[in-house]
């Protein structure tokens, strides 16, 4: 698609994307209601998941601010799987502030 057309429709489809996600229905039951084609939607909906991803990536590194580690009282940590397959393991609670800052970075 040329890049002018789907500037056009992007705002149309982030407000019915964020319309579906409010409604707590099937995607095929908002499309019906609503008179959209499912696979466009879905389309769009992976396509502006792309476009969030890669506003987060093109932006290069992140300052983060750990605080200087304490010492470590603790054997047990905690592993952390995200939606994206991101894997943080190693949370104590003295680095659970960083470990908060990082997943932020990701959801």
């Amino acid at each position: 698609m040329k890049k002018e057309y789907t500037s056009h429709l992007q705002p149309f489809w982030e407000n019915h994307i964020n319309s579906w996600k409010e409604s707590n229905i099937s995607q095929a039951a908002y499309c019906h209601e609503h008179d959209l084609v499912v696979h466009r939607f879905g389309y769009w909906k992976r396509k502006l998941i792309d476009i969030n991803n890669s506003s987060v990536k093109s932006q290069g590194f992140v300052q983060l601010n750990p605080r200087q580690p304490a010492a470590v009282t603790s054997t047990s940590t905690l592993s952390l799987q995200l939606p994206n397959q991101l894997r943080i393991e190693g949370i104590t609670p003295e680095n659970l502030l960083f470990a908060k800052e990082l997943v932020g970075l990701f959801l």
